[in-house]
């Protein structure tokens, strides 16, 4: 016969006769008493405020003798052993461990017997703070015909770090989770939470999130004739030409508006007196507000000696 045939005919009532071995084999085993080592979690808490635990195991092994239905229930409820530091003596401390210390679900029928490693290393650091500067990590895209004005407001703009004296003195800033802004045409406001460094130990921040406003503001051009004015120890009895030059200015509207008056001549600055036509470049005392920028078309004129200041 097939071999094949042989084991895929009546394959439902073969498959259905090994479910049926299978529990009736489980049910026998059930109720067998044995030992099994279980990972237990090593939970350490540090009553001390001055220091800081940088490295302590996560686990240890306890090994439980009971009947196989409850062993296995200890790995639905994973049994804990808690540490309690009142007092941090020293910087390496060692705790023993022993069975009754061993938090499990007391309704199974099981005990513990032994655990390994019988102790702790725990290592400790003295806790330190520092306040720090929080740096908005915002990629933000204006929508066309407006500019996202700088710097981007962060609140509060510094924070509290804490934790291990020797990893806070790492610390100079700290920064928002970064987010992309598309397109955006209104001023936008979002709590980000505060992103430490990676490969920091037990350090914390307070707040952990901080206020991102993006203001955004409509984009302007608009230009203006100024006059140019000769300055220096060479200007006088200089004539220039042209006398007077465009300036094109191009930035927030708010910003163009606020300080357009401020802008009312250019500036050819001669150190010493010119011997024939000579080209000087001209420029502008507008103040720089990081939302402004001003071209001056011609961008040089021309002096010679002559009639002048």
């Amino acid at each position: 016969m097939d071999l094949r045939v042989a084991i895929l005919s009546n394959w439902g009532y073969k498959l259905a006769a090994l479910v049926i071995v299978s529990l009736l084999w489980l049910s026998l085993s059930a109720d067998e008493r044995q030992s099994q080592p279980v990972r237990t979690r090593v939970a350490v808490e540090v009553l001390d405020s001055a220091w800081v635990l940088v490295d302590a195991p996560e686990e240890v092994s306890t090994t439980f003798q009971g009947r196989n239905r409850d062993l296995l229930g200890l790995l639905v409820n994973e049994p804990e052993i808690p540490v309690v530091i009142d007092s941090v003596t020293e910087s390496t401390m060692r705790v023993e461990l022993d069975e009754a210390r061993v938090r499990y679900d007391r309704e199974l029928d099981v005990r513990p017997t032994s655990i390994v490693p019988r102790s702790l290393t725990l290592q400790f650091e003295q806790r330190a703070e520092r306040r720090v500067p929080v740096v908005a990590e915002i990629d933000a895209v204006p929508a066309t015909g407006f500019t996202v004005l700088r710097p981007i407001l962060v609140s509060p703009d510094t924070v509290t770090v804490r934790g291990p004296a020797s990893e806070v003195e790492r610390i100079t800033r700290v920064a928002t989770r970064r987010i992309g802004l598309e397109d955006i045409s209104n001023t936008v406001m979002r709590d980000l939470p505060i992103d430490l460094p990676t490969g920091l130990r037990s350090v914390s921040v307070e707040p952990a999130s901080a206020l991102v406003t993006v203001e955004v503001d409509s984009l302007v051009i608009l230009r203006k004739r100024l006059p140019v004015r000769l300055t220096g120890a060479g200007s006088q009895g200089v004539s220039v030409t042209p006398d007077s030059v465009e300036a094109v200015i191009r930035g927030a509207a708010t910003a163009v508006r606020m300080q357009l008056e401020a802008l009312d001549h250019a500036v050819a600055e001669l150190s010493r007196a010119p011997d024939g036509l000579t080209r000087v470049p001209v420029s502008t005392s507008f103040p720089d507000s990081g939302f402004v920028s001003v071209r001056l078309s011609p961008p040089e004129v021309t002096v010679q000696p002559g009639s002048g200041p």
